[in-house]
């Protein structure tokens, strides 16, 4: 799926991949998936709805897989793994009974994948549900890489975006911000600075609003990007130039003159 989709985003004038971990299992594949693309980026991270189901040992055995990968390459199964440009997905998901009972387990792997990504300066890439509260008191308290980062899909109010932008990450929209009835996401859309403004598909979930049912797929950032564009009164083609140069210098990948619509979360 990932393969034809990515040539059908291609078609649609996508020109940015960012491939998101999940846990230990994820990383090779993402890898392999980007050799040789400059245009693919991913990051090696331990979701928070991968930590709600394992008990501490198999967290701790997680973290130490995770730190290997991020020192030295090292994956599962004696296996090497090229640098990622990211640390994440990471965060506290709190969408459930069952993932509230977990935000103590949760709020351990963010706080040490943070302080890995700190180690190694790379940026983040937060997954944050239901739990902005709790996640800006770690933030603060244990401070942002000075890589940055990005709250992917974005959740929370407009009133919360300056606090995220004031620790020096970026905000990104997803698929919600095509749904009219999406008032409160798309207020907060109107608001990010310019230059902290990323747009991403989270695919296979959130699918824009005109195209469900079915799965999301990275091609249809192009209706994501036509969202924003009438949120904030701006060009359609000026953010999607806008957000892929913002996505290029969060993680780093060689600027180009080309233009396509950014940063896509084919996860």
């Amino acid at each position: 799926w990932r393969v034809t989709a990515m040539a059908r985003a291609r078609a649609a004038v996508v020109t940015l991949w960012f491939m998101a971990g999940v846990y230990s299992a994820d990383w090779l594949a993402q890898a392999r998936l980007a050799a040789g693309d400059p245009d693919a980026a991913r990051s090696y991270g331990l979701h928070p709805q991968k930590i709600e189901a394992w008990d501490d040992a198999e967290i701790d055995r997680q973290l130490a897989i995770l730190a290997a990968a991020l020192a030295s390459g090292a994956g599962r199964d004696g296996l090497r793994l090229a640098p990622p440009h990211a640390v994440g997905e990471l965060g506290l998901d709190a969408r459930t009974e069952v993932s509230r009972a977990a935000l103590p387990r949760q709020e351990r792997a963010f706080r040490q994948q943070l302080a890995l990504a700190r180690d190694h300066d790379l940026p983040i890439v937060l997954h944050i549900v239901r739990a902005h509260a709790d996640a800006l008191r770690i933030l603060h308290a244990d401070g942002v890489p000075r890589a940055g980062g990005v709250v992917h899909s974005y959740s929370g109010s407009a009133a919360l975006v300056a606090d995220y932008v004031a620790l020096g990450l970026s905000i990104s929209f997803a698929g919600a911000i095509t749904d009219p009835r999406s008032r409160r996401l798309r207020a907060a859309a109107g608001v990010v600075p310019i230059d902290r403004l990323l747009i991403e598909t989270d695919a296979p979930d959130q699918t824009p609003f005109a195209r469900r049912p079915g799965l999301n797929e990275p091609a249809f950032l192009i209706d994501v990007c036509a969202a924003l564009a009438e949120i904030r009164a701006e060009d359609r083609d000026f953010l999607a130039q806008v957000t892929k140069d913002n996505a290029r210098r969060l993680f780093r990948l060689r600027m180009r003159p080309d233009h396509g619509r950014a940063y896509v979360d084919a996860s």
